[in-house]
């Protein structure tokens, strides 16, 4: 028995090493973005998706919707076609968003269409339908607050394959409104302050010699790479307009008796690159307990070695490497940034 325990153990071990969730190395889907968040009464919404392909591999589209809740498991497809929509009492309605790389979903319902559309697709499930586990795939209690579709994308290159999907409300007139946060810069500063002189004379940072740490801040450009120094660790925060921060009213609990106050809304960060260690790539802003400022803030070092070694976009003078932050509230809001920093010796 114990002979048996060890040899668990060392196959665990030695078992296949999996990159951490910041690690971007391979075809990835960061994050989904509707614009806007809530689609208003025969209204639309342009659909992208933060997607990261390697160098040299075409990243193809495939888009779709769906008027219920998708899984995992079953690869998000959606759990009825048009004709057994067409069946269950809907109208006749295309399900397709094109392969293009961003995607346009048109409502076709007004408000109070979508309303009934939602009471009449859950009575249809639950009254008409044979199978009861497609009532797993409702996608809402109560139809006056909108109406969540899925949209699925599937991404594909020459090698590689994978599909996700997002919520995508509908309103229904009486749900509260919400929009995107504003991510408007991507910025670096060294961790340590002694470093800024390395990266004034080596990196060609221009920063006043004296600056504060909290004058060290560095945006990184939009159309160029920033130079940074291998073995010099940075600070990483992704600014966000403080005019993001909506309040909102919370819903009310089942059972309560009076709603919840009003509340300003909370961000999580997370951060991806395709070089490097992130120090956590997770952060989360909640008033009144974190700023906009300091909330976002994280650590990122690109070791000599790893510049070399698993670089995925080498360059003539170093090692290009690829940061995004994605900025998300708990509304189905999002937004993010993608920034190249050129890592040299």
């Amino acid at each position: 028995m114990v002979g048996l325990l060890i040899g668990a153990v060392l196959l665990v071990g030695c078992g296949r090493e999996f990159a951490p969730y910041w690690k971007v190395d391979k075809l990835r889907l960061m994050a989904i973005k509707a614009d806007p968040v809530v689609v208003e009464g025969q209204g639309e919404a342009t659909l992208s998706a933060l997607a990261y392909a390697r160098r040299g591999e075409t990243l193809s589209y495939a888009w779709s919707w769906c008027p219920l809740r998708t899984s995992a498991e079953q690869g998000y497809a959606c759990p009825i076609d048009e004709a057994q929509l067409a069946e269950l009492g809907g109208a006749a309605l295309d399900l397709d968003l094109g392969s293009d790389a961003q995607a346009v979903f048109e409502n076709p319902f007004t408000a109070e269409q979508v309303r009934l559309f939602c009471e009449a697709i859950q009575q249809a499930i639950l009254e008409q339908v044979d199978d009861p586990e497609l009532a797993r795939f409702l996608p809402v209690d109560d139809c006056s607050k909108g109406y969540e579709i899925s949209v699925r994308v599937e991404l594909s290159t020459e090698s590689e394959q994978l599909v996700a999907s997002k919520s995508l409300r509908l309103s229904t007139g009486g749900d509260t409104p919400n929009t995107n946060p504003e991510v408007m810069a991507l910025e670096v500063r060294p961790e340590r302050p002694e470093d800024l002189s390395k990266l004034r004379d080596r990196a060609g940072w221009e920063v006043a010699a004296d600056a504060a740490p909290e004058d060290q801040w560095v945006a990184l450009p939009e159309d160029a790479d920033l130079r940074v120094l291998s073995d010099v660790p940075l600070e990483l925060r992704a600014v966000v307009s403080p005019e993001s921060v909506e309040r909102y009213q919370p819903p009310t609990p089942e059972g309560a008796q009076e709603p919840p106050p009003e509340r300003s809304e909370a961000f999580v960060y997370r951060y991806f690159v395709t070089s490097g260690t992130l120090d956590g790539s997770r952060r989360l802003f909640v008033e009144p307990d974190t700023t906009l400022e300091e909330a976002p803030i994280t650590t990122l070092k690109v070791s000599s070695n790893q510049a070399v070694v698993e670089c995925m976009e080498p360059e003539e003078e170093g090692c290009g490497v690829r940061v995004w932050s994605v900025v998300r509230d708990a509304r189905l809001g999002v937004d993010w940034i993608e920034r190249r920093l050129l890592v040299v010796e």
